[in-house]
């Protein structure tokens, strides 16, 4: 093997190696689920004035729609940008 093999070897070792140590601490965090925050209080309080059946519909359809739409909107041009690659003819 050349010095260069061995630099690149270890140079994409080491980013493989950091991205997995940050993926495994982000991971590893752990969150509160009580149900005692304002947020929670507020949206189980605001939950009839929505009149969706469930909690979650109620969430990400009436509190949180346009934030629900712009994600869809990046996964749709992300899912288009990636047909006109895959298709494109060289």
């Amino acid at each position: 093997m050349t010095k260069k093999t061995i630099i690149t070897h270890l140079l994409s070792a080491t980013i493989l190696l950091t991205f997995g140590l940050i993926f495994f601490s982000i991971i590893s965090m752990e969150y509160p689920t009580e149900l005692t925050s304002e947020m929670s209080l507020y949206y189980l309080e605001k939950l009839p004035k929505t009149g969706a059946i469930n909690a979650v519909s109620a969430i990400l359809l009436d509190f949180r729609a346009y934030d629900t739409l712009g994600e869809i909107l990046v996964l749709f041009a992300t899912i288009s940008g990636v047909m006109l690659i895959a298709r494109r003819e060289t």
